[in-house]
């Protein structure tokens, strides 16, 4: 490497966490709540399931509930990175998760994470307008 080059080297050997991580608090904070009720709706439904495991002492069937939560969680995350690329298209992905999550996951963690999912993208197409 050029030695006055070297000066202006800004790292690009940095590792893929650390850049993740950067990334994350470079974020606009109308896509603050897709973020966190994807990752909420993933981690609940996982617990959900270990716990249920730990109760019976055995593998048990996965319920609707806790399938629908990771599953919509995860598209809810995927919205937030579309987002980062298209804010509307994002939001319509987040919106669609926020309304399955809602209207087929039974119980309050549903309906809350739901509702946030769906805050979240109403925000995003505001903040695009």
């Amino acid at each position: 490497m050029n030695p006055h080059m070297e000066a202006t080297h800004t790292g690009s050997t940095a590792t893929g966490l650390r850049h993740s991580w950067h990334e994350l608090t470079r974020m606009p904070t109308y896509l603050i709540p897709e973020v966190i009720a994807g990752v909420l709706a993933v981690l609940v439904g996982v617990l959900t399931y270990a716990f249920d495991v730990a109760r019976a002492g055995a593998i048990v069937a996965v319920s609707p509930a806790e399938t629908f939560l990771v599953l919509f969680g995860i598209v809810g995350l995927i919205g937030y990175a579309v987002s980062k690329q298209n804010v509307q298209n994002g939001a319509i992905v987040a919106m669609i998760a926020g309304l399955a999550m809602v209207v087929l996951v039974s119980g309050t963690a549903g309906l809350l994470l739901g509702l946030l999912l769906l805050a979240g993208s109403l925000w995003s197409l505001g903040a695009s307008r």
